[in-house]
């Protein structure tokens, strides 16, 4: 069975808006239906595995009364979780999806967080780190932390064994992949932050993933939205393809084709097959409000609606 765990620094619950109209900043804007739903990557990704039966323990810190509902929504949920308390709230996100299914998001920014509080989480985790155990590392980064907190983490749990996972963006990404984590998980607009050069052409994307794994030997899996998804590592270069459904969540999206990525890889170390179950998955969760989850069973209701290739 696979063991996995997933860290998030800067939790936060989603409150997703829903709008008959375009949403137009500076004026009354009103919404016909609200969800308020888990968020942020790590704990979105203890969620999905959770639906395979992996238990993937959620590290973390949680504040305040925000903090508190989010301990239950998790409890309600059946995952586990081991949280630092702070004085700081948890953080609360905004997300206003209109008619046209545009999505405008405003975000806390979270924070502060001790240092005292930092260290106690990482030893939590080091101490539970071993060989082969699958650590999602994820999200944003709270006020005061440094921006390379991921790199020293990554570090950390490398030196016990452990295959880290990283999906973050900008400084972040930046300097923990310098740490050689076993895979990162950007999606086009993080990969061009990386890069720093604008990418919008898979082909192009492609192009550019194999030479940044040539340099720095950590495999890549790059999400592109509708334009679907590509994987380069060991086992070569791959793409698939996304398939058409109407979106109602876009929260969570990326952490459920990655959830369900690594999962299926793990089971059937089948790159071509991982990355088809992964974007069926993907498709069901977007199909549902907030940062709802799919169901088991309609994990897979378009894998033959979408088509995977390896390159030569």
């Amino acid at each position: 069975m696979m063991k996995a765990a997933t860290l998030t620094l800067n939790p936060a619950l989603d409150r997703t808006m829903y709008f008959e109209k375009p949403f137009r900043a500076g004026e009354l804007n009103r919404c016909f239906d609200t969800v308020t739903t888990l968020g942020s990557k790590g704990i979105n990704v203890s969620r999905f595995l959770k639906i395979f039966g992996v238990n993937a323990l959620a590290y973390g810190f949680s504040g305040g009364d925000t903090g508190v509902t989010m301990e239950n929504m998790l409890r309600d949920e059946g995952v586990d979780f081991s949280f630092v308390k702070t004085e700081a709230p948890t953080r609360m996100n905004i997300k206003m999806i209109d008619s046209d299914g545009t999505c405008t998001e405003a975000n806390e920014k979270g924070g502060p967080i001790t240092d005292e509080a930092l260290k106690t989480l990482v030893e939590m985790m080091e101490n539970s780190a071993e060989k082969g155990k699958y650590f999602f590392l994820g999200g944003s980064i709270p006020h005061p932390v440094e921006k390379g907190v991921y790199n020293s983490i990554t570090q950390v749990l490398k030196s016990r064994g452990a295959k880290v996972i990283l999906d973050c963006d900008g400084e972040a990404l930046e300097r923990g992949l310098e740490a050689r984590p076993s895979l990162i998980k950007p999606n086009l607009y993080e990969l061009s932050l990386l890069l720093h050069k604008d990418i919008k052409d898979p082909d192009e994307a492609i192009k550019e993933c194999k030479r940044l794994y040539v340099e720095k030997s950590v495999e890549i899996l790059c999400t592109m939205s509708e334009k679907g998804a590509l994987f380069v590592g060991k086992e070569g270069v791959f793409s698939v393809t996304s398939p058409r459904v109407e979106m109602r969540g876009f929260t969570g999206a990326g952490d459920s084709f990655l959830s369900a990525f690594t999962y299926m890889r793990d089971k059937t170390n089948d790159i071509e097959y991982s990355l088809k179950f992964a974007s069926s998955a993907a498709a069901a969760k977007v199909e549902l409000p907030g940062s709802t989850l799919p169901k088991k069973e309609d994990m897979d209701k378009y894998i033959d609606a979408v088509n995977a290739r390896r390159y030569e």
